[in-house]
């Protein structure tokens, strides 16, 4: 018991590598490792410079360099089963690269963390099976990040398109400026601070969350989670969830909206046009203080109509309603089968 107590708290011993190439601009430079946590790093200097830190038995640096490519490769030599006893020290690789070294990055990590700051190329694409993904201050025309199981981060990118996925981990963009399209399945979506012509975003069963957002196009799914945004300007708009709620705050836009069983709420702070429809949840639109000119369109199944606008009534039924304030230059057109509909406003008249 004894021997088998000390194998179990006894470490492996660390081993340390440096490696340094002098290189020319690179077409591809491509990365992979299984086990360790891999960190990019900008430098000033003409030159690759690699720090690894691995263990006794554990994974092996492999480099292999050609006319116009790099690869570095950080993998354990045996592939099948492994039995460890004993505590297991992190593996940790350091690179460090001039910003514009290589045209197009490809990164793949299993089990590890990917940090990789003020890189600039054409395309990036980054892959970690359980591990987490993280680009900051990253200038591309395309960037492809997934993941099954862990996060995704990224802060200050310039990119033409992001294109990303995660089924069962939490994506975070902030301060960021390009088209952006990517899936979640499980987990969370959290945008803000970002700009572009078109966005989508969908999920499974989880949350996305927008604040700060600019576009022209914009696609939101959520099947049964919810879609919450704050100050968000969206030229033309899609939302729909299927047992979840939508709640926007200060909206400016066009924007179409369904759900299926769960409530919708609406805040906005311009004139803009709104086509809402649920099944079995409530409507609310709050119109904040400016002045309103709108034609509505208001139908429910079984639910009420309350309104305190100063609207002109043309059709004022229990469960249907036309009206226009003002001018009526943008149509409110909203629809509901078993709830209500209340829509308000907090200026003064």
């Amino acid at each position: 018991m004894g021997i088998l107590k000390g194998l179990l708290n006894s470490s492996r011993k660390t081993i340390g590598q440096e490696r340094s190439f002098e290189i020319r601009k690179l077409h591809d430079f491509n990365l992979s490792a299984d086990i360790a946590d891999v960190g990019i790093i900008v430098h000033d200097q003409p030159r690759i410079y690699i720090s690894f830190e691995t263990y006794e038995n554990g994974p092996v640096l492999e480099t292999i360099e050609k006319e116009d490519s790099f690869t570095i490769s950080a993998k354990r030599e045996s592939n099948g089963p492994t039995i460890v006893i004993g505590n297991i020290p992190k593996c940790r690789l350091d690179i460090y690269v001039p910003s514009d070294i290589a045209t197009n990055w490809d990164i793949r990590v299993t089990s590890g963390r990917i940090t990789a700051e003020n890189l600039l190329a054409k395309t990036i694409r980054v892959s970690a099976t359980s591990g987490s993904i993280k680009l900051s201050n990253v200038i591309t025309e395309r960037a492809e990040l997934n993941t099954k199981s862990g996060k995704i981060s990224v802060n200050k990118l310039n990119v033409d398109m992001l294109k990303f996925r995660a089924l069962s981990g939490k994506v975070m963009i902030r301060s960021s400026y390009g088209d952006i399209n990517g899936e979640v399945g499980s987990g969370e979506i959290a945008v803000s601070e970002i700009k572009g012509d078109d966005l989508t975003l969908s999920t499974g069963s989880g949350r996305i969350n927008i604040k700060e957002v600019y576009y022209k196009n914009v696609t939101l799914e959520a099947g049964s989670g919810k879609i919450s945004a704050e100050s968000f300007w969206g030229e033309k708009t899609n939302a729909r969830v299927g047992s979840g709620v939508i709640d926007f705050r200060d909206f400016q836009g066009s924007m179409k909206g369904n759900s299926y069983s769960g409530n919708i709420k609406i805040s906005i702070s311009e004139n803009s046009s709104l086509d809402l429809k649920t099944g079995s949840g409530n409507i609310n639109v709050e119109f904040q203080d400016f002045d309103i000119h709108s034609m509505f369109d208001v139908k429910t199944g079984s639910g009420g109509i309350v309104t305190n606008l100063p609207m002109q009534m043309e059709t004022q039924k229990k469960h249907h309603m036309v009206g226009k304030v003002g001018h009526g230059d943008n149509l409110i057109r909203l629809r509901t089968g078993s709830g209500k509909v209340v829509m308000y406003t907090m200026k003064s008249n």
